[in-house]
């Protein structure tokens, strides 16, 4: 019997591929350029850019020479990038062509000297993604990244302990307010080993194992997965852009195995026509992850339905990692959970003040990180204050039930004061989301003009062809909901301000109201 060779495993991205030896390789010449810049240990280096298969490689080659990486989401006006140029006092970025001019404008604002190298945008990648072809052609106003990788023929040479420097600062995604970089202590090597093989054992990686990057690599958990995917030679698919069918094509085509997706994009599959959905093979699939926004109980049953034991849960922040996990049967058992804490992480309920509160009723969700997680600051911020020793607030209410298992019900900034009543927008989204044709929903409160304070609001986004109307939801809602739980203002939406990782700018939504409102819809 011959043996078979083991397969070189790759980086495909539309209708590019490149070896992952290759892609390492200038990664490393990368790092050379870096350090040839000047660029120095724990110096922020921003990247800018769409999913392609040179954000690997720049991320693994500023991560090479000890500088840190920033992934900044491609969104953010110039005032948001501005802020984080200030804040880090970032020294390079590397930038896609789309995205060069609102990085100029940001150095201006933030009076920044950061360099710019301008990533080209192959025409594959704009082919793909359905963009303009014209961003092919550099702006001519900046080095450019191949020229950098060319000029450096020598791979950076290791470097003790700069992958662990490189992990310093992490941001915050800003939904609620100004991203805040979070300042890890440096990691020890057991650390950072300890993250690797508990990442890995959970998330389904390992060498050869296909997986698709189908979020944004400028998001933390998507970027942290795919480098690590890298870095233990896992076969990456990376999706330039989402789409629900092209998920299923890829898993289908490439026999994938390990996913980290998001709710949203759950339900833009549930969208497409099962006879369509019936078409694609997914039973290739053994990890499908998601995390980063609430999931609503029906939504959850039928992402369950579609991909059975593979669909596993977590919770977590960018401030102590992953704090509890949930797989499909345990989540049956326990509907609406997102699981129980893992490796030494703990969840405590407790008032703002951090005493303990009775199982079942919500509170703040008090956290603290697994055993191997390093401690934090934030930048320029120093530590966080807590009443509850070794434990953080990041924002979070919940309650715990009798097995430990965590429920969330939103976010503090989230809640509707209506006459005093606390009302939580995750139960009433939770009891939309169930409605037959609703796709998408986000459940805010908005100014009463009278003296109650707010009344809730709701967006709704409808499944193609589905004939919602406000109407029909309130009529479903008023028998499963207290009256004033029930919106007074609902809209059906063509679309939800949320970003690439799944979560809502409720925010954005709620200034169209911030004069106040009377009346319904």
């Amino acid at each position: 019997m011959i043996d078979t060779p083991p397969k070189t495993p790759t980086l495909v991205c539309g209708a590019r591929t490149r070896t992952q030896p290759e892609a390492l390789l200038r990664a490393g010449r990368l790092g050379s350029a870096i350090l040839a810049a000047g660029i120095d240990r724990g110096d922020k280096c921003v990247i800018m850019a769409r999913n392609d298969l040179e954000f690997l490689e720049v991320s693994v080659g500023i991560a090479s020479t000890g500088a840190n990486p920033l992934p900044i989401n491609t969104r953010w006006t110039a005032s948001e990038v501005a802020h984080v140029l200030t804040d880090a006092q970032v020294r390079l970025i590397f930038s896609h062509t789309e995205f060069v001019p609102v990085l100029e404008a940001a150095r201006e604002l933030a009076g920044s000297q950061a360099r710019i190298v301008e990533i080209a945008m192959p025409p594959e990648l704009l082919t793909e993604g359905g963009w303009n072809l014209a961003l092919a052609e550099p702006t001519g106003r900046h080095d450019l990244l191949e020229d950098w990788i060319a000029a450096h023929p020598e791979p950076v040479g290791h470097i003790e302990g700069a992958i662990a420097q490189s992990m310093g600062v992490i941001y915050t995604s800003g939904t609620t307010g100004k991203p805040k970089g979070v300042a890890r202590e440096q990691m020890t090597p057991h650390q950072l080993l300890s993250i690797a093989g508990a990442t890995a054992e959970r998330m389904g990686l390992a060498p050869g194992v296909p997986m698709l990057v189908a979020g944004p690599l400028y998001h933390t958990s998507p970027n942290a997965v795919a480098v690590l995917g890298l870095r233990i030679g896992a076969d990456i698919v990376i999706m330039p852009k989402w789409d629900a069918q092209k998920f299923l094509q890829l898993v289908d085509h490439h026999r994938i195995q390990q996913v980290k997706i998001v709710p949203t994009m759950v339900s833009r599959i549930l969208s497409v026509p099962a006879e369509v959905r019936a078409t694609y093979d997914l039973s290739s699939l053994t990890h499908v992850i998601h995390s980063a926004a609430p999931c609503p109980p029906a939504l959850k049953r039928a992402a369950i339905d579609l991909f059975g034991d593979a669909l596993w849960e977590f919770y977590g922040c960018s401030e102590a990692g992953t704090i509890t996990w949930i797989s499909a049967a345990e989540w049956l058992d326990h509907p609406g959970s997102v699981g129980h804490a893992t490796d030494g992480s703990a969840v405590h309920i407790g008032d703002e003040h951090g005493n303990a509160l009775p199982v079942g009723e919500i509170g703040r969700v008090w956290v603290r990180g697994a055993d191997y997680w390093p401690r934090f600051e934030y930048l320029n911020q120093g530590a966080p204050h807590s009443p509850v020793e070794g434990m953080l607030w990041v924002g979070d209410l919940g309650y715990l039930d009798e097995d430990g298992f965590l429920y969330l019900t939103g976010r503090d900034a989230e809640v509707v004061i209506r006459g005093g009543v606390n009302i939580y927008p995750a139960e009433i989204e939770n009891a939309i989301a169930a409605i037959d044709g609703v796709e998408d929903v986000a459940v805010f409160g908005i100014p009463d003009t009278g003296d109650l304070g707010e009344m809730v609001a709701a967006h709704i986004l409808p499944r193609p062809g589905a004939n919602l109307t406000a109407d029909v939801v309130r009529r479903t809602l008023s028998g499963q909901l207290a009256n004033y739980k029930v919106p007074a203002r609902i809209e059906i939406v063509q679309s939800l301000p949320r970003d690439d990782s799944g979560k809502v700018y409720k925010r954005q939504i709620r200034n169209r109201y911030a004069t106040g409102i009377s009346g319904v819809q």
